[in-house]
């Protein structure tokens, strides 16, 4: 619940710095910033190789050794290699880009870096509940300094500063709680870190391709402004998954622990199927509401935005798809198998790389939104077939079905009063809070599980949440 409460309060600044930053930069100036971001996002990965994963898997497991350090040595290691590798070739990566942002982006790496493997720790620790919260603290902080110099008149610069501001800070925050062992690295530390971080790596290349290897397709064959418009489009997609996530990201550690000691067992197919039944609690009734809604609500980012309407739907179904399959790769690695998760990875990222390109070319921003989907619908059937060759998987249609029962009554229900009192602005953003206390009182009458797992988390009793 904390991780997901950080990610919500991260979601809501990001999204009034977005609106401000669009409003106030343009499509054109807000598209370059955008480029600048999944190009970052993409030389990261060479930044990390894999690290982080194998740092949160291997300290998760709680079997001494001086991981943190170690692996502190060879995160710094990886980014004095592609900082080099950025500012030998920052003539060409400055064409690209279409600014002068190669040393920016050096600066953005680092700061990148650095929190993420704060985070890594942090969750390998146990302590997901601090690595939550500084998702807030980074967003919170980013947004304060973006709008501050945009407003001022500094632009893309101010969004940039921003940018490296709101990851020192939280970066800061983080360290404080980190638990550094007393002691050096051994050899064998680092050879766990490899033996883990050699197949892991991909796993980061195949988040990254989800996340926007369409926009990086997209700024071969589109202009900006439609960039920017797609961007708007798959923001909006991605808050309603961060449940999910925060589900995969809570349960891996305690997974790991688990399968640290006793390898497979009914526990761990538990905590899969919990994780299956959540996913999909926001967005299911998130994409339903997106149908219903999203042509209105993307009009708060400015005039042309609602041009990205059906992108939106595509790519917020591609989000459902992505989530569970995460939840079982997930489930993969912490049973300590990154070798079938590399070959899933490797899949997803070939056949979404290829569809990409193909689909780019043919059919502009909605083949870029249909390849996503494909790849998405192809990584959960293979994630699936893997996990169920390791643990006994049982999917929970029972509860999903009501999840689904549930955003139908709310569709009804939404329709019907945006047909009554119509659809300016300020009804629809009424109408999105209504919509969302009929999907949950619906779902809370449904499902005696959702009912009992409220229950269970609240800090005091409601006796219509207990009774039978």
């Amino acid at each position: 619940m904390v991780n997901f409460l950080s990610r919500a309060v991260m979601s809501v600044s990001g999204f009034v710095a977005t609106v401000i930053l669009t409003r106030t930069l343009g499509q054109k100036q807000y598209g370059a910033y955008v480029v600048v971001l999944s190009v970052l996002s993409w030389v990261a990965i060479a930044g990390k190789f894999g690290l982080p994963q194998a740092v949160r898997k291997r300290v998760s497991e709680g079997t001494g050794g001086n991981f943190v350090v170690a692996g502190g040595v060879l995160q710094v290691g990886l980014f004095g290699f592609v900082a080099v590798a950025l500012w030998i070739t920052r003539p060409y990566l400055n064409d690209f880009l279409g600014i002068k942002a190669t040393g920016i982006l050096v600066v953005m790496l680092a700061v990148h870096l650095l929190i993420v493997f704060v985070r890594s720790v942090l969750d390998g620790q146990h302590l997901v509940h601090i690595s939550s919260v500084l998702s807030p603290v980074e967003w919170t902080s980013r947004s304060l300094v973006q709008v501050t110099l945009v407003l001022s008149g500094f632009g893309i610069a101010g969004a940039f500063t921003g940018y490296v501001v709101g990851a020192i800070v939280a970066a800061l925050v983080g360290l404080w709680f980190i638990s550094v062992p007393d002691k050096l690295p051994s050899k064998q530390e680092f050879n766990r870190l490899k033996s883990y971080a050699q197949f892991s790596w991909l796993g980061s290349i195949k988040n990254r391709t989800f996340m926007s290897m369409d926009t990086i397709v997209l700024a071969v064959f589109v202009s900006n402004s439609l960039i920017a418009v797609y961007e708007i489009a798959w923001n909006l997609a991605s808050l309603f998954a961060i449940f999910g996530s925060s589900i995969s990201a809570t349960l891996f550690p305690e997974m790991s622990d688990i399968a640290s000691e006793n390898g497979a067992s009914d526990e761990i197919a538990g905590l899969l199927r919990v994780s299956l039944v959540y996913s999909g609690l926001f967005i299911i009734p998130g994409l339903v509401g997106a149908v219903l809604l999203g042509d209105v609500v993307l009009t708060i980012y400015g005039s042309g935005f609602e041009t990205g309407y059906y992108v939106l739907l595509v790519l917020t179904f591609a989000r459902l798809l992505y989530g569970y399959m995460e939840q079982f790769l997930s489930t993969i690695n912490a049973l300590d198998h990154p070798n079938l998760t590399f070959y899933i990875n490797a899949v997803f990222v070939a056949v979404n790389l290829g569809l990409n390109v193909v689909f780019t070319w043919q059919f502009g921003w909605y083949g870029a939104a249909a390849a996503t989907t494909i790849s998405a619908a192809l990584g959960l059937f293979l994630g699936y077939y893997y996990a169920a060759q390791l643990v006994d998987i049982t999917i929970p249609v029972e509860e999903i079905a009501k999840q689904c029962l549930a955003a139908a009554t709310m569709a009804g229900s939404v329709l019907t009063a945006r047909v009554l009192v119509g659809d300016s602005l300020p009804i629809v953003v009424v109408l999105v809070g209504f919509g969302a206390a009929v999907y949950f009182t619906t779902l809370l009458v449904l499902s005696r599980e959702f009912r009992t797992t409220v229950a269970d988390n609240l800090p005091f009793a409601l006796p219509v949440l207990t009774s039978e």
